[in-house]
């Protein structure tokens, strides 16, 4: 089986749950090729997968890392050509590929390039309604005049997303949903072709060694809580978090071991120790530390959020400012009481290390993880989107 994967290469998180499926190809000895663009394309590299860079569309930021919508729409046409770029190349790319179907995941060029060419495509995609970011609260009038713009999106954009052959939504299924605002869509819409398939991981913590003993293999105090910080994000999301922890977690308390991971792939992995902190540029396993840790604070993305869950450890998450899907997630991973939000306005070492000892002391939170942890490993994800890969090939070869 030969398969084309197309991963959004805004951030690591849609390179991150393709490379799983990637690999388990590569198991059967069969093909893959990536094209993306961004910061997914050194990623990848650093994986030793098969990567063409393309044109490369994102959205424009705040100095924090939110979306600049104002400074966006001024380079609308800028985007519109590069779009144009993208569909271009990616046609070309999988007519010289030849893929027996297409995984893009939340990028469009490439289902227009499949239906032009004839060519089964899955798109995997966890906001099919985009919310629109906004800081100050909203009066009602503008709160319903936002809505009405996010159904005024979701309803164009959805027929473009229809170009797939079927959507497969990389998210738990009720109760634990994490990006439910980014679900709150006609059922209509659901039925048709959306389908909730739980995340996708690429290790689960069976696979693994006791805490205890990954702990030991990590160089780290068995015996001491280990807080585990994962920045993920674009640069300059990653840049300010990384610069504001790195500061508050060298005053912790040495009864606290702390290893922070800055996100970059592309630089020496080991960036710097102080006593009980660890800091890294990149850690190729994380999921040693998710397995080892006890507490995970992260942006709130959907990936971290969705790990954490399976291998069931407590979250305090500092979703970036205006960051609606970011937000959206933190709002849900709370009110399942599997984590702690602070915003990034008001994170301290006070607030912060509160947050860890409330967790800590408090069982009722790592209770709540266990019981999504529970239902969590029921689902594997992986598998259906090779199902439905497998049917796809299989209709091709049989019509």
């Amino acid at each position: 089986m030969k398969v084309y994967f197309t991963p959004c290469g805004v951030a690591l998180g849609h390179a991150g749950r393709c490379l799983p499926i990637a690999k388990e190809i590569l198991k059967s000895n069969g093909k893959i090729l990536f094209s993306t663009y961004g910061d997914a394309v050194d990623f990848l590299k650093a994986e030793n997968v098969p990567t063409i860079k393309v044109p490369e569309i994102k959205f424009e930021e705040t100095k924090e890392g939110a979306v600049d919508l104002r400074t966006t729409a001024t380079k609308a046409a800028k985007y519109i050509y590069t779009f144009f770029k993208q569909i271009k190349t990616e046609i070309k790319l999988v007519k010289v590929f030849n893929p027996d179907v297409v995984i893009s995941d939340s990028r469009l060029s490439p289902l227009i390039a499949c239906r032009l060419l004839g060519k089964p495509s899955i798109l995997l995609l966890h906001q099919l309604k985009m919310l629109i970011p906004h800081r100050k609260t909203l009066s009602k009038l503008e709160q319903k005049l936002k809505h009405f713009g996010e159904f005024v999106i979701m309803y164009t954009l959805y027929p473009w997303w229809n170009l797939a052959n079927i959507i497969l939504i990389p998210d738990f299924p009720p109760p634990y949903t994490i990006a439910k605002e980014n679900l709150k869509i006609p059922k209509k819409i659901l039925e048709k072709k959306a389908k909730l398939i739980g995340p996708i991981v690429s290790r689960r913590p069976e696979e693994l060694p006791p805490p205890h003993e990954v702990k030991r293999k990590l160089g780290v105090d068995a015996d001491k809580p280990l807080i585990y910080a994962g920045m993920g994000g674009t640069k300059k999301e990653k840049f300010l978090i990384n610069t504001m922890l790195e500061r508050i977690f060298e005053k912790f308390p040495q009864k606290y071991q702390i290893i922070l991971t800055r996100g970059y792939p592309n630089r020496s992995e080991l960036a710097y120790k102080k006593e009980n902190l660890l800091v890294y540029n990149w850690f190729k396993d994380r999921y040693a530390l998710l397995k080892a840790c006890d507490i995970v604070i992260s942006r709130a993305g959907h990936n971290t959020v969705a790990e954490a869950i399976y291998f069931g450890k407590p979250l305090i998450l500092i979703p970036t400012p205006a960051h609606s899907e970011h937000q959206g997630n933190a709002k849900s991973a709370e009110k399942m009481g599997i984590a702690k939000v602070i915003q990034q306005d008001d994170l301290n070492f006070k607030v912060l290390l509160d947050a860890i000892e409330e967790i800590m002391n408090d069982g009722q939170i790592p209770k709540n993880v266990k019981r999504a942890q529970h239902f969590a490993l029921k689902i594997n994800a992986i598998q259906t989107v090779l199902h439905y890969a497998r049917k796809f090939v299989a209709e091709k070869y049989s019509s």
